[in-house]
């Protein structure tokens, strides 16, 4: 294919994603979307980040690592890895070292492959890029694991987040409770129950070093039998977590049960909480008798019902770009979060007294496929993934961004 054809074929299978995303799309007035890049660049897209050129760092499920320049919207693909992509496993998410790119170092979680049958590894490993720019690739012989953890391959839900706290200089990394038991009583009534147990790095977020190292400061780190890793506990599957410098929030968008009358949830993540899966779900109601409140838990910071389905995948605070713009001003400091399942995309504003967000309104609807990884770009857009094929490939696949173009 001659130069000049390829480039008509990229054209193409652009203006086809854009169209398919935007074909139902329902914005207020005055925002956009626009395809940053499509499917004839990413595949499977899980998790973004970006690094201080204003560059997108993508993952793909099947084991890609893409840099992508949203101004010219240029793209290549930095490394890829063997990883295991059965159920829902596979590479997740992806964070880049505070010094970044003085210190050339990305950290990436995935599943490893050549495990038994019935067992999967997770791991969170660091790779060093050499090159920069669009010349920027993974030197394959470079990585270093620092954190690994074996579950179930029977069960679902496997986490796989990261977030590197700018402050603190930790790595945060959430895990999937992993459940395989369709005994509702009886999971829940296991003394111990993966999420709960403190001895075991499943349904938790975790906190350690950017070597792996246990934080002295972790609320568990001197607990006699307990993982000193582990910062908070008690969830189901926890996507993709957020930090917003203006109130030091840590944010995490997390699926609750799949009854209709469960709640999806974004928790905001402190120390040594408890966020009571599957002991409880929503604002304390039992998982169980699904009729009485249970303490010692902590609730969520913001919850919606799931009715006919629900999968809350990224949330973020917006905050416009220190160089002015952005979206108005009525969206600063708001909420918002991205459903899966829904499509769509939501808003909150928060309570400037309380410090929770209000009822929730429609924002973004009608996407072709579900929402991932939302972020909130230096540009003052919001990134968010459609990964369109679940677990497959699909012309849907893409990397797009909601402008303002009052």
């Amino acid at each position: 294919m001659s130069h000049r054809h390829r480039l008509l074929a990229v054209a193409i299978a652009t203006l086809t994603l854009f169209t398919a995303v935007r074909a139902e799309v329902v914005l207020p007035a005055g925002f956009a979307v626009e395809v940053v890049a499509g499917p004839e660049t990413v595949n499977e897209p899980m998790d973004l980040t970006f690094a201080p050129d204003g560059s997108a760092w993508v993952t793909g499920r099947a084991g890609d690592l893409w840099r992508i320049d949203p101004v010219v919207r240029t793209s290549h693909r930095v490394g890829r890895m063997d990883t295991d992509i059965s159920g829902d496993r596979g590479l997740h998410g992806v964070a880049l070292h505070p010094d970044f790119p003085r210190t050339p170092h990305v950290f990436l979680s995935y599943h490893a492959t050549n495990q038994s049958q019935s067992q999967y590894r997770a791991r969170v490993a660091r790779w060093t890029v050499v090159g920069s720019g669009a010349k920027a690739t993974l030197d394959p012989s470079s990585e270093k694991s620092v954190l690994e953890w074996d579950g179930d391959k029977a069960g679902q839900h496997v986490g796989g987040g990261l977030l590197i706290h700018p402050k603190e200089r930790m790595l945060y990394v959430t895990t999937g409770e992993n459940n395989q038991n369709a005994n509702l009583r009886k999971y829940c009534d296991d003394p111990e129950n993966k999420a709960q147990s403190l001895g075991d790095l499943r349904g938790k977020v975790v906190r350690m070093g950017l070597d792996g190292s246990i934080p002295s400061d972790n609320p568990f780190s001197k607990t006699a039998g307990a993982q000193g890793l582990v910062y908070s506990r008690g969830h189901r599957q926890p996507w993709a977590l957020d930090y917003d410098a203006a109130t030091g929030f840590i944010l995490l968008a997390e699926n609750g049960g799949d009854l209709a009358d469960d709640y999806d949830e974004v928790n905001r993540i402190v120390p040594g909480a408890n966020y009571g899966w599957p002991k409880v779900f929503g604002d304390g109601w039992s998982t169980f008798s699904r009729t009485n409140r249970v303490d010692g838990f902590t609730s969520p910071w913001f919850q919606y019902k799931r009715n006919t389905g629900a999968s809350c995948t990224g949330a973020t605070i917006y905050r416009p770009p220190a160089a002015g713009g952005g979206f108005p001003a009525k969206y600063h400091g708001a909420l918002f979060y991205a459903d899966f399942s829904r499509k769509s995309i939501r808003s909150a504003s928060i309570n400037s007294g309380t410090g929770n967000p209000g009822e929730s309104g429609a924002f973004l609807q009608g996407l072709t496929a579900g929402p991932m990884a939302l972020r909130l770009g230096p540009d003052g857009a919001l990134y968010f993934i459609t990964h369109g094929g679940a677990p497959k490939a699909s012309t849907n696949d893409a990397v797009a961004r909601i402008v303002w173009k009052p």
